[in-house]
């Protein structure tokens, strides 16, 4: 009980360093009091309390939400597939979202890079978006209909992940083969994961689904601790394993698909922050685990998009590229942990 204390208030103490400093910390470079003048909006530095309230408070609760939501995800993929390795970006989801988004920008004309005061937009956000949701959608269906296969196994699902993220990542580059130049910099562009595509709508969006996915997940946290330890094992004591796999699916599919289709892919979260949870707090139950997962992925992603915006300034780097950094270790750490286990075995 101490240790999980500990715990929550070493995150909340995290988080609160990372806001401050990520309300400090962009293109502007300003001085303590400024910042916190311009936080209270005292009408002192209206510049300053635009580039916060519009700017780097949207992107702060982008971090927060879009971390919460893959953490969640990832958390509930693992489980009811029973494999350490999933996440919405092994099974495919991120993939089928870029195919979304490629296919809006080359095959719609849903837009192209522009340059603005606060740097490159697309021009048609809406629509590359709504390509980014349906491609997500369109990978999930598919492993939702793998799920109905009679004899299918929580492996095969895993499988039927990997054929489908190769599959998305053919399809995406034939399609930027015959692109123009302006289409292959949007396509490229717009995989990488980057906090600073949306402002208040999309990040309350991405909020709210997250919410509503960690209620969905309480709602079965007895019966994902009887999962854990095995199909039959939980069958016995009368959970209805394959409905709760559907419905998880479902929802963890909503999760990805809103927080991919606003921020593009940022990969390995929804490993990192379960994993994390998982390594200091051994055979804890997903009442306990899911929470912390999705606190502590939001604080994670937080904290990598202050690293992305520090490491080479004034240039910003995006957050995509320092989580799969940080995911990459991770992933090998996972798979060579899981060989030897079954080695053993």
């Amino acid at each position: 009980m101490r240790g999980r204390i500990i715990f929550w208030l070493s995150l909340v103490c995290l988080l609160i360093l990372f806001v401050l400093f990520g309300l400090k910390h962009g293109a502007v470079q300003n001085t303590w009091r400024n910042t916190l003048s311009a936080l209270v909006m005292s009408g002192e530095h209206e510049d300053l309390e635009y580039f916060i309230w519009h700017l780097r408070m949207p992107k702060i609760l982008a971090a927060l939400a879009v971390g919460g939501a893959l953490s969640v995800s990832g958390v509930i993929l693992q489980n009811i597939l029973n494999n350490p390795l999933a996440s919405s970006f092994t099974l495919g989801l991120s993939q089928g979202a870029a195919f979304g988004a490629a296919f809006s920008i080359i095959i719609l004309g849903a837009g192209s890079l522009m340059h603005t005061g606060s740097g490159l937009v697309f021009g048609n956000m809406g629509m590359i978006a709504a390509g980014a949701f349906c491609g997500t959608m369109l990978a999930s269906f598919v492993i939702l209909m793998f799920s109905f296969v009679k004899g299918m196994s929580a492996q095969g699902l895993i499988l039927a992940g990997v054929a489908m993220s190769a599959f998305f990542s053919a399809c995406t580059m034939l399609l930027q083969y015959f692109s123009t130049d302006n289409q292959l910099a949007a396509t490229v562009f717009w995989t990488f994961g980057d906090l600073s595509k949306g402002g208040w709508h999309e990040a309350l969006t991405v909020l709210a689904v997250m919410l509503f996915g960690i209620l969905f997940s309480f709602r079965f946290s007895w019966d994902y601790n009887a999962i854990q330890w095995g199909e039959l094992h939980a069958a016995g004591l009368g959970v209805e394993v394959r409905k709760i796999r559907i419905y998880s699916l479902i929802i963890t599919s909503i999760m990805a698909a809103f927080a991919t289709a606003f921020y593009g892919v940022i990969g390995f979260v929804g490993l990192i922050a379960p994993h994390m949870v998982r390594l200091m707090f051994k055979h804890t139950g997903h009442g306990f685990l899911i929470p912390a997962s999705a606190l502590l992925g939001g604080v994670f992603l937080l904290g990598a998009d202050l690293l992305a915006q520090i490491i080479l300034y004034p240039l910003a780097l995006p957050v995509g590229v320092i989580t799969a950094f940080a995911g990459v270790p991770m992933f090998l750490f996972l798979l060579m942990k899981r060989s030897i286990k079954n080695a053993q075995g």
